[in-house]
């Protein structure tokens, strides 16, 4: 297994090292004058001039690089100026907001879909299956903003269960917390549920008819026996991938959540960034977001080699 991580980690290494180059390249080589960019068009040309030098703007953007590099493998991201504060720690102290309600999104999505796939293998085209099926394809279709309104309308005007906007830290009571994540993870956990319904309803379905399970059946296994004992656990494997993979969606999907409840996440931190032209911090989050998703990639992967012993055979 430790070998096995260790290789893993050894191939991911050139994709972290193309994400920090692609992202340093993505704000660097935009058009136009960084500088004057952030300052402003009134800005002066000796203003300009200081922060072009400041910034490094006037050395060869591949030795730019090697020292942001350096200077980032050392978890310093640089200094927003446009924010007037260090970018790791302002990344740090959202990036929490941003995960919390993902993984609760996602907790709702599973929590929702795995009874719902069993209830439907059980019966497939039953009643139970299409309505399951009908609601999943309502929330494929529906928009996360439109969603969000709904909920808002709903649980926050009219029944007024859950605050509308804002939040509050974990440290301030978990009841407050999860009060004011409601909401938004529910937006995102809907269109979770969803998915991970129709991924795990079809491969359930499908190993329904392997012969492991008609060799279980033929024991005497009932059909419900058969799918919780057999059939599920080889059937998470696939839903695991689809969480896994449905990472990075998500914090891209977090901008609107976050835009439409007024959290302070990273998605809410990268759209105020760019709308201030605050390219050091856009760099920052393009990197942190996009290793987060490469290390999530890795857990599953080491996920994978736990749950199914055919992968664990071909890794030893």
């Amino acid at each position: 297994m430790i070998g096995f991580i260790l290789r893993r980690v050894v191939q991911l290494a050139p994709v972290l090292l193309g994400v920090t180059i692609l992202a340093f390249l993505l704000v660097n080589l935009l058009p136009g004058n960084m500088a004057l960019a952030m300052l402003g068009p009134d800005a002066s040309a000796d203003a300009v001039a200081h922060l072009t030098e400041q910034l490094g703007l006037n050395q060869p953007i591949w030795l730019r690089y090697l020292h942001w590099l350096g200077s980032a493998l050392t978890g310093n991201l640089g200094w927003s100026i446009v924010q007037a504060e260090p970018v790791a720690p302002t990344i740090l102290q959202r990036f929490p907001v941003t995960v919390e309600i993902i993984l609760l999104g996602q907790a709702i999505g599973v929590i929702l879909a795995v009874p719902g796939a069993v209830a439907a293998a059980m019966r497939p085209n039953g009643w139970i299956d299409r309505a399951l099926g009908l609601l999943a394809y309502s929330a494929i279709a529906t928009p996360r903003f439109l969603l969000g309104l709904l909920l808002i309308l709903g649980f926050a005007v009219y029944w007024q269960l859950f605050p509308s906007t804002g939040f509050q830290p974990l440290s301030a009571g978990l009841m407050g917390n999860l009060r004011s994540v409601a909401l938004p993870a529910a937006t995102i956990g809907a269109l979770e549920f969803a998915v991970y319904f129709q991924v795990l309803r079809s491969e359930m379905l499908r190993n329904l008819t392997e012969d492991y399970v008609l060799a279980a059946r033929a024991k005497g296994l009932s059909r419900l026996q058969a799918v919780l004992r057999h059939v599920l656990r080889n059937s998470i494997v696939a839903l695991v991938t689809i969480i896994g993979l449905g990472f990075g969606p998500l914090v891209s999907g977090a901008v609107i959540v976050e835009s439409l409840f007024s959290l302070p996440g990273i998605g809410d931190l990268l759209v105020t960034s760019i709308y201030n032209r605050d390219a050091v911090m856009v760099q920052g989050v393009v990197v942190v977001v996009a290793a987060t998703v490469v290390l999530v990639n890795l857990a599953v992967d080491v996920i994978h080699v736990l749950l199914d012993p055919r992968i664990r055979i071909d890794v030893g």
